[in-house]
């Protein structure tokens, strides 16, 4: 009986461990791994640094991205942190009573 009530704290820790370490990075792999897949030319994207672009074309291993006219870089394909996607546009408020 002893010997299972030391094994606990054990048990314990490796749950702990795996609800706050294991979890999470594995959600963070498949989000990048989708971003990786969603990626294609003329979408607008944001490097890891913040530099703001546009994708004009992508190999295995990197990407020429468009910063201004007639600016291309190559970057890395995994300094590509995120898409930029367009904000919904805001409908103008109203007044009541108008």
């Amino acid at each position: 009986m002893s010997d299972l009530a030391g094994l606990i704290p054990l048990l314990l820790i490796v749950v702990v461990f795996w609800l706050f370490i294991v979890r999470p990075a594995r959600k963070k792999q498949q989000q990048y791994s989708s971003l990786q897949d969603e990626l294609q030319p003329g979408l607008e994207v944001m490097t890891t640094s913040g530099i703001f672009a546009e994708i004009v074309s992508l190999e295995d291993a990197e990407a020429r991205l468009r910063i201004a006219d007639g600016v291309e870089i190559r970057v890395h394909r995994q300094a590509i942190g995120q898409i930029v996607r367009p904000e919904p546009a805001a409908e103008p408020e109203t007044l009541e009573g108008d």
